[in-house]
């Protein structure tokens, strides 16, 4: 997010250390060194952290997931983001979130008033689109993808919902197309944030990628059947925009953003029941008509989220504030 609209906005300062600070001496440098380096000119933090004595700022704060589900984090994290963050946001000049379902998160847990806090929705790059078959294919193979495949982002977070996901796959595999696999893509190792990943047992075809470099990522959505983003929690839901713009139809949540984001152009599922994620996905893979009509719902959905819109939104912000 931060590097897209740093593209867009070419009269925002760029105030950063010299190199890399990582745990107590980042903190440290963000409290101390920023408040001098920013000189009582507006500050933009967009990354929910802040110097908390900087009252001339404006704080992204993408969800209060450390706040709504602090289970799903390491408790190092969600010591240091609870005391931070509300101090941080009851100072800041403006807050500024990704969805109404933040918002309404925010204004709620952190006692703000309702005109402190403003929705900027996220934007898609450009980058995402429809790729032609034969870059699909060259995709397909680097990958050894041979037959029809969904597509699933599952990370070591809790909140991607692998565990149950798989559970509700392999309660319909019998009823799957027999070439069809589950091609899992994702990081796995971030355990100073979310804890160690629940280890799983092998699930019958289910292809798990990793990481996937952006480059490969339009032609690996383009190429899937369908896009799973069954996720627990979310403050936007970046991927179910990126799906649409490859026109592939999605299947997410019923919770938190998602079905925000979708707008009703995405099937959408109780992210809590294996049974509910496994007869939507079942339905979706079945059902050709379906398909189409959330891919052209999708690419309309999509239309809506623009970088460029959202970097004029924080620029007028930013005019109404310095």
């Amino acid at each position: 997010m931060t590097l897209e609209l740093m593209q867009r906005l070419p009269d925002v300062e760029r105030v950063e250390p010299g190199h890399a600070l990582r745990g107590a001496r980042g903190h440290a440098w963000e409290q101390i060194v920023l408040p001098f380096r920013a000189g009582g000119r507006l500050l933009w933090s967009p990354s929910a952290t802040g110097p908390v004595a900087y009252g001339k700022q404006v704080v992204t704060l993408h969800d209060v997931a450390f706040f709504d589900i602090p289970e799903f984090f390491a408790p190092s994290f969600v010591r240091v983001y609870q005391t931070l963050v509300p101090i941080l946001v009851r100072r800041a000049a403006h807050v500024v979130t990704v969805s109404e379902f933040s918002r309404h998160r925010i204004i709620s847990l952190f006692g703000l008033p309702a005109e402190k806090v403003s929705v900027i929705y996220n934007g898609v790059s450009a980058h995402f689109g429809k790729r032609p078959d034969a870059e699909v294919e060259a995709v397909r193979s680097r990958f050894g993808i041979a037959g029809r495949y969904v597509l699933l982002q599952a990370t070591s977070d809790p909140r991607k919902n692998l565990a149950r996901t798989l559970e509700a796959w392999s309660r319909i595999l019998p009823s799957l197309p027999a070439d069809m696999e589950l091609v899992v893509f994702g990081l796995a190792g971030r355990a100073h944030v979310f804890g160690r990943l629940q280890e799983l047992a092998a699930m019958p075809r289910v292809r798990r990628l990793g990481f996937v470099p952006d480059a490969d990522m339009p032609a690996l959505m383009s190429g899937a059947g369908c896009f799973l983003f069954p996720s627990l929690y979310e403050g936007f839901g970046l991927p179910i925009i990126e799906a649409m713009r490859c026109e592939t139809a999605v299947l997410t949540s019923d919770a938190s953003s998602t079905g925000e984001v979708a707008g009703g152009a995405a099937l959408l599922v109780d992210p809590t029941s294996a049974e509910s994620i496994g007869r939507g996905l079942l339905e979706l893979v079945s059902d050709a008509d379906l398909r189409a009509r959330l891919v052209g719902g999708g690419l309309a959905r999509a239309a809506h989220f623009d970088w460029d819109d959202a970097a004029r939104s924080y620029a007028r912000l930013f005019d109404t504030l310095a």
